[in-house]
């Protein structure tokens, strides 16, 4: 099997880093549950700072602003009792906070009517 260069990265990026986002959630029962997000490498590569810097701008990005998130290398991938997970914040929990206003319209969360008008124009 031949990878592609972004394949390599990214395999190369999982092995090395390994971060990913937790966060509290519903299920399709109604019962709160734990989520992960997980980043792609070819987005945090574009982007600057640490990894937890990154993966904290990634949380803002996708989390609704107030979500508690931490952001943990542990292994998740046995999913034999995955619909049993809860999130539990920990010592390092993180709230999700809003984008700037020149990442909300570069992440299309508002339109560019709304990003001048925030900014007098």
């Amino acid at each position: 099997m031949v990878l592609t260069q972004i394949g390599q990265f990214a395999v190369q990026w999982y092995l090395e880093i390994n971060m990913k986002i937790i966060y509290p959630s519903i299920n399709e029962d109604g019962e709160a549950t734990l989520a992960q997000l997980i980043p792609a490498p070819k987005f945090l590569a574009q982007l600057e700072g640490t990894d937890e810097e990154k993966l904290k701008h990634l949380a803002d990005k996708d989390l609704p602003t107030g979500t508690p998130y931490e952001i943990t290398d542990e292994d998740l991938s046995d999913r034999t009792f995955r619909n049993a997970w809860e999130y539990v914040a920990g010592a390092s929990e993180q709230t999700s906070e809003d984008l700037s206003l020149d990442d909300q319209l570069k992440y299309n969360k508002i339109t560019q009517q709304e990003y001048d008008d925030a900014n007098g124009g």
